[in-house]
């Protein structure tokens, strides 16, 4: 291929990269997470806002202990144990606490965004 060729095909590439058709897949977007130091704090009253709050004021301790991906067992203000997989927790839980709320939640540094529509 002459240079003058192989120039016109350089700039088609840069064009086409700079303008992809409308129609051309794109990557998928990658799902939108919020750090754990910025959790919104459950409301009084709401159902699992104790354990939800208590599990704010303990995921960075967690985070640090090594625990990230793991899942946490919470009732009231304490944490009840940390099990590797998510079908151990409930099991514990519904164990222990059978007809009572409890909260089961995976260590996360960044806790993906759930968008809800109502």
């Amino acid at each position: 291929m002459n240079e003058n060729g192989r120039n016109l095909l350089e700039r088609m590439f840069q064009e086409a990269a700079a303008n992809p058709p409308k129609d051309w897949p794109r990557a998928p977007a990658a799902p939108a997470t919020i750090h754990y130091t910025e959790l919104a704090a459950g409301k009084p009253g709401e159902p699992l806002s104790v354990e939800w709050n208590h599990y704010r004021s303990v995921a960075g301790q967690l985070l640090a202990e090594g625990h990230e991906g793991r899942w946490v067992l919470i009732k009231n203000d304490q944490v009840l144990g940390i099990w590797d997989t998510e079908d151990e927790a409930p099991t514990a839980g519904y164990g222990r606490f059978l007809r009572q709320p409890f909260l089961i939640h995976q260590v996360q540094e960044r806790e993906r965004l759930l968008r809800v529509r109502w």
